[in-house]
């Protein structure tokens, strides 16, 4: 029924304002054409004053980001701290959050890089795939824990502390704090997949697994199905309402808040139906964030300036979205556009935002025409988990860049070792799998990190192994640096380990 709706509305014509809104979002501001991404600010829709940011996520270079202040899940910062420590481009302030008593820890879904690290089944949850497509429904999650591959352990919660005696809580070391335990309660501590503690004290979450923290009323399940030495893992289920499950393990990036405005076409602007039950947020005209996407894929995040829910989902269809929602709203409300406040509201738990490939901005010069700002910084990286090596980079519009020469001398004596040759004549770097590195002495070598600098990104040309590929590059000082991740095309895995601050390459 909802996708005959769906279809059914796509051949409507929409109406003159409709139009305006689009050929306004589509042409403000000259940097549109080149850049993906533009604001709009001071629009008004059916009364309501709207500033927005239209993204374009068919553009590969634009990736979003979920932070949490301070990179854990127990602070609060600004919207505007969190987006430029992150180099985003865009930033618009994300789930419900304790604001008011004890720990702010967020309320609503949260996931990052794929990994599940809060939830809610309540309101509703804008997620990511790895494509950039967008999506919104109502979900539910559930968690099954299995010790020596049997199903042993339903944990109720994530990431969040309870009082509640009977609860069942995972925690991930996201988290980032010291959890307490009360009296009479018991943790199991998990590192590398593995029982290493079971106990009734205070502690922090292995850096390398998660714990299960058992309610003085069940403490005794932690002993009646645990012991030293078993293997445990989890597992994480999603139910939908609106959309097929399958999409969903395909998304990098969540934020749950709510209500939901319109999904697949179809208003669904019901706080009640979704749990929300203060009159703020269902019937009253509040300040409110939002984001959403139209059928050719662009996304909008935007702020209203006061809006009852029915408003705020006639507004979004008119602007052409086809799926739309509520961030968290009132003194929350915050959005951010190129290191600038559109919209400050108070510091807040945790945002979501939108960074670009240093070649999909050089539309908007940080230090003269063409040119971004890249700041030097050492970064640890570990290969095959040995001790962890200070290799040389350049942060640029939030993204690590490594020289070429110092990833192919960390991995010369490794299964994925490569060589590295000029082609004068076609400008081209040539990539040789299995060919043994011979090193120039310029690597790893700090010497020229001399702090911010100007640069011109552009792409390179490479043949790996004789077949022709192009990255977004950058040359400092007649070296060429990418992004780690592009060397994934070569077997390597890369992962970032939180705890010790240090990437990690794997050659299996």
């Amino acid at each position: 029924m909802i996708e005959t709706f769906f279809r059914a509305k796509r051949i409507r014509r929409l109406s003159l304002l409709s139009a305006i809104v689009l050929l306004a979002l589509q042409s403000a501001g000259s940097a549109f054409a080149a850049a993906p991404y533009d604001i709009q600010k001071g629009l008004e829709i059916g009364g309501v004053k709207i500033n927005c940011v239209r993204i374009d996520m068919n553009n590969p270079a634009v990736r979003p980001v979920q932070i949490s202040a301070n990179g854990n899940l127990v602070s609060t910062a600004s919207v505007a701290e969190m987006a430029n420590a992150a180099g985003a481009f865009a930033a618009i302030n994300g789930t419900y959050f304790e604001a008011y008593n004890g720990v702010p820890v967020p309320w609503g879904t949260l996931i990052r890089d794929g990994k599940l690290l809060h939830i809610s089944n309540g309101g509703a949850v804008v997620g990511f795939t790895d494509e950039g497509r967008l999506l919104i429904d109502r979900l539910r999650f559930d968690f099954l824990g299995y010790v020596n591959g049997a199903e042993r352990s339903i944990p109720w919660r994530i990431n969040h502390p309870s009082e509640e005696p009977d609860a069942i809580t995972l925690f991930t070391p996201e988290y980032g704090a010291a959890v307490p335990v009360a009296p009479g309660a018991r943790v199991v501590l998990v590192s590398g997949g593995i029982v290493t503690q079971i106990s009734t004290g205070d502690f922090w979450t292995p850096g390398d697994g998660f714990a299960l923290l058992y309610g003085p009323a069940v403490a005794y399940l932690a002993d009646e199905r645990f012991k030293i030495g078993d293997s445990v893992y989890y597992t994480s289920r999603i139910s939908t309402t609106f959309t097929d499950a399958n999409d969903w393990n395909s998304v990098k990036v969540a934020v749950g808040a709510g209500p939901s405005l319109i999904i697949n076409g179809q208003i669904t602007a019901d706080g009640a139906a979704e749990g929300f039950t203060e009159a703020k947020i269902n019937t009253n005209r509040s300040a409110r964030s939002f984001i959403g996407a139209g059928e050719d894929g662009r996304v909008v995040i935007g702020t209203m300036a006061a809006a009852t829910l029915s408003e705020a989902a006639a507004a979004c269809r008119e602007m052409g979205l086809i799926n739309a929602m509520c961030l968290d709203g009132g003194g929350s409300v915050g959005l951010t556009f190129e290191g600038k406040a559109i919209a400050a509201g108070r510091n807040v738990n945790n945002i979501l935002a939108f960074t670009a490939d240093a070649s999909a901005t050089a539309s908007s010069p940080a230090d003269g025409a063409g040119t971004v700002n890249a700041s030097a910084n050492g970064q640890k990286i570990s290969v095959n988990g040995a001790e962890s090596v200070i290799v040389q980079a350049y942060n640029i519009n939030g993204n690590n860049y490594f020289k070429l020469r110092d990833v192919a001398f960390i991995l010369k004596d490794t299964a994925r070792a490569f060589g590295v040759s000029w082609d004068e004549a076609t400008a081209t770097i040539g990539i040789r799998s299995g060919e043994a590195y011979l090193p120039d002495g310029s690597e790893l070598d700090a010497r020229n990190a001399d702090g911010n600098r100007a640069v011109r990104p552009g792409t390179a040309q490479l043949l790996i192994d004789g077949e022709a590929k192009t990255f977004n590059a950058c040359n400092i000082d007649g070296y060429n640096y990418f992004k780690l991740r592009d060397f994934e095309v070569l077997g390597l895995t890369v992962e970032w380990n939180e705890a010790a601050k240090v990437i990690l390459l794997g050659t299996d």
